[in-house]
């Protein structure tokens, strides 16, 4: 069997990410693996400036935080350490290209995020991320 040693997570605050990272933290905590979080602010739709796009991203980052000081608490309560980063991008890239750069040994995804269609067996996001992805991916229903 594989040694995993890091874990990155898809985490957008849907259910399925919030079973991926439940996946990933009892990982770790029986085989010591390192666990990020991963979750991508998509570019705006419209044609901002250089000034809106950075007010943007700064303003995305800002609503995301408590949601990620959240994923480090649930981690700290069953002793594992938990990184998190923020992305900007289109989603399924940039979680292929950051797992890749740290060298990763498994990628988590819930089969669909926040943007789903509740009728798709698995989300595009999520489709795309198993077929671009180098490491293995675990993909939580």
């Amino acid at each position: 069997m594989m040694e995993v040693k890091k874990i990155v997570v898809a985490y957008d605050g849907s259910k399925q990410s919030q079973k991926g990272l439940a996946w990933a933290v009892a990982m770790s905590a029986k085989f010591g693996a390192d666990v990020i979080t991963v979750t991508v602010i998509k570019p705006p739709e419209f044609s901002p400036t250089i000034s809106e796009i950075d007010e943007f991203y700064a303003h995305a980052e800002k609503h995301y935080q408590p949601m990620l000081e959240k994923v480090r608490k649930y981690g700290e309560e069953y002793g594992v350490l938990i990184k998190t980063e923020i992305l900007h991008g289109h989603p399924a890239e940039s979680i292929v290209k950051y797992a890749f750069e740290q060298k990763a040994d498994l990628i988590i995804t819930g089969t669909r995020g926040m943007g789903g269609f509740k009728n798709l067996i698995i989300g595009s996001v999520a489709q795309k991320v198993v077929s671009y992805s180098p490491v293995p991916v675990l993909v939580v229903k």
